[in-house]
């Protein structure tokens, strides 16, 4: 686990966040690419939160494309769910 301060956080996309140089991917939501016409909102929204009060990440593992794969929170809250819960996520 680590608490980090917002300066240290960026969203890549909707679903990704650089910590230096890491990439971390969230746990349990699936965002629009970039390209796509919601991915650029989706990012938007991940920013905001990100900015929104002190960040946790627990880390879960790594994906095939080798990025951590965490459970992120701003202020105790799961950034994936409230990204979910928002509409953020893509239809499956």
């Amino acid at each position: 686990m680590r608490l980090l301060s917002t300066l240290q956080v960026r969203a890549v996309d909707g679903d990704t966040i650089r910590v230096g140089s890491e990439r971390i991917r969230l746990r349990g939501i699936d965002t629009p690419e970039m390209n796509e016409l919601e991915g650029p909102p989706a990012k938007q929204r991940l920013e905001q939160l990100l900015r929104s009060g002190s960040i946790r990440i627990e880390p879960c593992g790594r994906d095939i494309y080798n990025r951590l794969v965490a459970d992120v929170f701003v202020n105790e809250q799961n950034v994936a769910e409230i990204l979910r819960n928002e509409g953020f996520s893509k239809a499956g």
